[in-house]
């Protein structure tokens, strides 16, 4: 059998290669850069092989013909290709490193990129959701609707007129100039950027673009801001100021009281107001309504006769006739609560005017931190504070925590909290209760 290239050495002492082509034709000749003939075989059969034959190797080699490179565009221009032939000019220019990728038209990776994101964030077409639904993997539908929010604002504005087989690392990195997304937490900058990697992920993997874009992005240190808490005193001269929604400080007393999650007050219904309790069963989303609580599992809390009270009145307050059924925080329809946004404004109100220097600082989740540090430090047992905020942050603690007599863990707490908490719930203004829902 044949070689398929041919060797000679002129007097210069280095071997010229020809190719044979498979037509049978050979090509021009081609120095091997070699004086070696062993060598010389090597490099010619791996441009055989291979298909790689350089324009040139050394300096002595004449440039390409000016009539050729002509040649060469007229065939281009004019030569019907196939998808294999398109392929094939592909491959050569990326293993000659002229082009890193290449997108053609009419495939899944000419497809425009913003028409892609908007699907893979929609919770009806996408096929991403599709799946993780099908394998049993919960998604939220607010964390949908953050990374479609984040798509609109800051990747489509600057992706645009892009396809998907065209974005690239850089493209990702470039939005840590941005000088506006750059004030943002370190958390906010890394759900906005993952808004767009985690669709392109998807895309590369299921062959949708040639292009690793996700990989060896080096995100911001994930540091959170210590939360600010109140202390005791703060949060007494919090409740004896002058509220403007009574309403909204009443939710905020129960947060306090009860370390209860925003989403667990505003689901709140009647039904759930025992004789000396409350019965924590569900949570509130915008986007999804009422729901399970985060852990998926209710609990109790005892509360005092008088925070009792308060809430039955502002639940009998509720217009709309749904009885046990109606929520206690009601809104202006009967299908939802009110805004629990609202409690955090009213809240942040009533602690200027008690003289706190940075009202803006105090998130309503901050009464959360504030009953399990105080909570835990009367107490003193972990387990016990665990089963009353329901928190579940590992298998170990629930392990321990199945051995704690529920009722005689909710006498403990009951203790400690009326000992702490109740002063300042006592000392809360007798209000005629009004229906006010309005975002003043």
């Amino acid at each position: 059998m044949s070689k398929p290239y041919l060797l000679f050495k002129r007097p210069n002492g280095i071997y010229y290669c020809q190719i044979r082509l498979p037509d049978g034709s050979l090509t021009n000749n081609k120095s091997t850069g070699c004086s070696s003939k062993s060598e010389a075989e090597k490099v010619a059969m791996k441009w055989a092989v291979q298909g790689t034959m350089p324009v040139r190797v050394n300096g002595k080699e004449p440039e390409m013909k000016s009539t050729d490179f002509i040649s060469i565009l007229n065939c281009i221009r004019t030569f019907e290709f196939t998808d294999s032939n398109i392929n094939e000019i592909i491959s050569v220019l990326k293993q000659r490193e002229y082009i890193k990728s290449a997108v053609i038209s009419k495939t899944v990776e000419a497809r425009p990129i913003d028409e892609y994101l908007l699907q893979f964030w929609d919770s009806e077409r996408s096929p991403y959701i599709k799946e993780k639904r099908l394998k049993g993997q919960e998604i939220h539908a607010h964390y949908i609707a953050n990374n479609l929010s984040y798509i609109y604002k800051y990747w489509i504005p600057r992706l645009e007129g892009k396809s998907v087989g065209e974005i690239t690392r850089d493209d990702v990195n470039a939005i840590f100039d941005d000088a506006k997304v750059m004030k943002y937490a370190p958390k906010t900058i890394n759900q906005i950027v993952c808004a767009l990697t985690l669709p392109m992920k998807y895309a590369f993997y299921h062959k949708m673009t040639e292009n690793n874009c996700y990989d060896g992005i080096i995100k911001c240190s994930n540091r959170y801001k210590k939360r600010i808490v109140l202390s005791l005193e703060e949060t007494q001269a919090l409740f004896d100021a002058e509220w403007e929604n009574d309403s909204a400080k009443l939710a905020n007393a129960v947060a306090f009281y009860t370390g209860m999650r925003q989403g667990e007050i505003a689901g709140l219904r009647l039904r759930d107001i025992g004789d000396d309790r409350i019965y924590i069963r569900h949570s509130w989303s915008k986007y999804e309504g009422l729901k399970s609580t985060k852990t998926e599992e209710e609990r109790e809390m005892i509360i005092p006769p008088l925070l009792r009270d308060m809430l039955l009145t502002q639940a009998e307050m509720n217009p709309h006739g749904e009885g046990d059924n109606g929520f206690v925080f009601f809104g202006l329809l009967p299908s939802q609560p009110t805004d629990p946004k609202n409690w955090l404004k009213f809240m942040r109100r009533a602690l200027k005017l008690s003289g706190y220097e940075n009202p803006d600082e105090v998130t309503f989740h901050a009464f959360r931190h504030e009953w399990c540090t105080n909570t835990l430090s009367e107490v003193g047992d972990k387990r016990v504070c665990m089963i009353g905020s329901g928190h579940k942050t590992d298998s170990v603690f629930a392990i321990y925590s199945a051995h704690v007599e529920k009722e005689e863990v909710l006498k403990k707490i009951a203790v400690a909290t009326e000992k702490m908490f109740l002063p300042m719930v006592e000392s809360l203004e007798k209000v005629e209760y009004e229906i006010r829902d309005e975002d003043e």
